[in-house]
């Protein structure tokens, strides 16, 4: 992945970051709930998901900033307004139907397709190609579900391996941001720390 997404400068990844670690939260959250094995084993992965989750918060207050932020937001705020629409409709649609013919186990999964495909059209107007990372493993995550769903696996059983699964891709964006992405580590990678990507990432 590192040839892929070279080090550089990440600036503007605070907002991305600490909304990707609220989200990620989220799923956690959710997974750990369904998880069986008794109430100790959900506690546990609840802690574990909190203690995750405000260590990325630190590091992300700390180590990235918000430069260009707004600008990137208003170039793509179009983009990233009909793609999250798209997306609610997506889920309404999938939970809608999943209700309706009695098919409850296969929403996790179905869910996790549509939130990992609206990240797609992000990449570009957001100059953030490691959304399409993001995208590729989230949609991978919801295909696993399907298939747990095809073999019969109960609503808590996809439920958990979706949120967790979900949970660990979006912190794993924040953690490129935080490991990978900072201006003082991309120029010990060779890059000068007052560089920045263009529009298109590059």
């Amino acid at each position: 992945m590192r040839a892929l997404l070279p080090l550089r400068p990440q600036h503007g990844t605070l907002g991305s970051g600490v909304i990707l670690t609220f989200f990620g939260t989220v799923w956690w959250m959710v997974g750990a709930l369904a998880l069986g094995g008794g109430t100790a084993t959900r506690a546990a992965a609840v802690a574990t998901g909190l203690a995750v989750a405000v260590a990325l918060g630190v590091f992300a207050v700390r180590r990235l900033d918000n430069s260009g932020g707004r600008e990137s937001y208003e170039r793509a705020a179009s983009t990233f307004r009909w793609s999250n629409a798209a997306q609610a409709a997506g889920i309404a649609a999938v939970v809608a139907i999943g209700v309706g013919t009695g098919r409850q186990h296969w929403i996790p999964a179905l869910v996790t397709l549509v939130v990992g495909a609206h990240f797609y059209p992000l990449a570009r107007p957001f100059g953030r190609p490691e959304y399409r990372w993001t995208a590729t493993l989230l949609v991978g995550v919801g295909v696993i579900g399907c298939v747990a769903a095809l073999a019969g696996a109960q609503v808590s059983g996809v439920l958990a391996l979706c949120g967790l699964g979900c949970a660990a891709i979006l912190w794993s964006t924040t953690v490129w941001y935080i490991v990978c992405g900072t201006p003082g580590i991309a120029a010990a990678a060779g890059r000068p720390a007052g560089a920045t990507a263009g529009p298109d990432g590059a």
